[in-house]
């Protein structure tokens, strides 16, 4: 005796999710622009991750070294691959910290010395902020103390002439005296990187040592010794009083 066999036919498509709503466009490009902002999110937590480290290891290099890629991905707790795949070199992550550092040093410097009146304060401004950040941020110190930064201040077009324009305006209200102002900018750039690496050496927030370098720098461009006390005094009031807005003023311990 023989069972026959029905032939099945296959189920229609779509008839495996009968019953079940069709999802809605508009959901699946949510979800899918929810994984392409995630995603964006942690690739810039590791471009982020991986520019710290190479702050950190600048700190932790010999003077006369610049760090590797070696150094970073050590610090920094990741492969080789993992550096490549958001850099091409380790020079890219220098230049992009220099320009960073540049821009924002800059606009602090500028928002600073707008109120103040006197053309020798405004200059004070600078390197009495570049010096006690030296102090409070040694990551910060130790770049630019190790390259050109000059350059990387000189590459943001619209405040190429920031410091320039700053020493011309001292010079324009009768407060500085000098006749190149190449030779200015030269000055007040120069002494406040070298005091920046001298503090970086010594590690010591030494407000005395940053406040004569400071006025020896006025007095350079002309002002009198009383003056510039003066000058440098203003300065670093305004600098105080805008503390909480610099989020990189933690000063240590005094020396």
């Amino acid at each position: 005796m023989f069972t026959s066999i029905e032939h099945v036919h296959p189920a229609p498509a779509g008839a495996l999710h009968a019953g079940r709503p069709a999802p809605k466009p508009g959901l699946l490009e949510a979800e899918g622009d929810h994984r392409v902002r995630v995603a964006g999110q942690k690739r810039e937590r590791m471009r982020e991750r991986l520019i710290d480290a190479t702050l950190a290891a600048y700190l932790g290099c010999e003077a006369g070294r610049h760090p590797v890629v070696d150094d970073v991905i050590r610090l920094a707790g990741v492969s080789r691959g993992s550096f490549y795949r958001h850099f091409d070199a380790i020079d890219e992550v220098f230049a992009l910290i220099g320009r960073r550092m540049a821009q924002e040093m800059l606009a602090s410097y500028s928002r600073l010395a707008e109120p103040l009146t006197s053309g020798a304060a405004r200059v004070a401004i600078g390197p009495l902020m570049a010096l006690a950040r030296a102090a409070m941020e040694p990551c910060h110190a130790a770049f630019i103390a190790r390259v050109d930064f000059v350059d990387y201040l000189a590459s943001d077009a619209p405040r190429t002439h920031l410091v320039a324009l700053s020493v011309h305006d001292g010079r324009q209200r009768g407060a500085l005296h000098f006749e190149k102002t190449d030779a200015a900018v030269d000055l007040l750039i120069g002494a406040s990187l070298e005091g920046a690496r001298r503090i970086l050496r010594t590690r010591r927030l030494d407000t005395a040592y940053i406040r004569e370098l400071t006025s020896m720098v006025l007095q350079g461009l002309g002002v009198a010794r009383a003056e510039a006390a003066l000058a440098v005094a203003l300065a670093w009031q305004r600098l105080e009083s805008e503390a909480t807005t610099l989020p990189w003023w933690q000063p240590p311990p005094a020396a």
